[in-house]
């Protein structure tokens, strides 16, 4: 009998150009899809190109140009840099095209219909001279480890990891302005809720796993917290939430769904049922 093979290959951040590193990182993943076309199974290899984010929109500040062009331009550069490789994927695809959207939006719905996706207020820092809520990466101040100068989410000196709450000194990264706190509304996903399910998997798996794999899936079970959803940006997924139109999708929620959207335009092309194909139900598939 065939196999379902589903492979999905990390997606490259469209904010600069691909190096050795992100090659030899994909390169299994090629290999193996090669590998079980050959077996004659059905095999699913797909990725894409990961366009939504502050970093990407940072960038385009600096070159002067739009977030879709700065996404646009490296995109393109790694499609031709895969073709050049030989890696044969079953489709290449953006976080930016509007199948990705629409099946992302789709997904976050049924998050908010299931009970995962709560609304919360929360104070978040706010540059009066912009007029606007201020995202991490458009946050500079002092690092409270090393005191040396950071952004909201990492110091550039120790890069120690930080929440914007911690940092010292905050100022306006576009202006320069000192920033105030106002109470503002996100969608958190209650992320704690699947803690025991988590489990029962690493422990289902212990015998099968790499130790330093099952260390590290133990540290980010033990630590799972509440995470927002939404950001506040103007480049990325419409949040398809009633008061939400000025805010966009996390990438974190949003850039993972890739694989299934991606899979799943595959299959529906291929005349096939994603919903059968992906389903937990379906012995004879394996994922990559």
């Amino acid at each position: 009998m065939k196999r379902d093979i589903l492979i999905g290959g990390a997606w490259p951040y469209a904010n600069y150009y691909l190096h050795v590193g992100h090659l030899a990182a994909l390169l299994p993943g090629d290999v193996i899809a090669k590998y079980y076309r050959m077996c004659g199974d059905n095999v699913i290899y797909v990725s894409g190109s990961d366009c939504h984010g502050t970093p990407i929109t940072e960038r385009a500040k600096k070159e002067g140009t739009t977030p879709q062009a700065i996404a646009t331009f490296y995109h393109k550069e790694f499609v031709k840099t895969f073709n050049n490789i030989g890696f044969n994927y079953d489709l290449y695809t953006a976080t930016m095209t509007d199948y990705h959207k629409k099946y992302v939006q789709n997904a976050f719905l049924k998050m908010i219909n299931n009970g995962y996706i709560y609304e919360k207020e929360i104070e978040q820092d706010y540059c009066d001279t912009c007029n606007k809520f201020v995202s991490d990466r458009e946050i500079v101040g002092i690092c409270p480890n090393c005191g040396g100068e950071s952004t909201g989410d990492q110091c550039d000196n120790c890069l120690a990891s930080l929440d914007p709450s911690q940092v010292l000194n905050k100022h306006c990264k576009t202006c320069g302005s000192l920033l105030t706190t106002k109470i503002n509304k996100h969608l958190y996903f209650k992320l704690p809720e699947f803690k025991e399910e988590l489990q029962k998997l690493l422990d289902k798996n212990k015998d099968k796993w790499r130790k330093n794999a099952i260390g590290e899936t133990q540290k980010y079970i033990d630590g799972l917290v509440e995470r927002a959803t939404t950001r506040e940006l103007d480049w990325g997924v419409e949040v398809p939430v009633k008061g939400y139109e000025n805010k966009r999708i996390y990438v974190w929620i949003e850039a993972v769904l890739g694989y299934l959207s991606t899979a799943d335009k595959v299959l529906r092309e291929r005349g096939q049922n994603p919903d059968e194909v992906l389903s937990d139900n379906n012995q004879n598939l394996r994922v990559y």
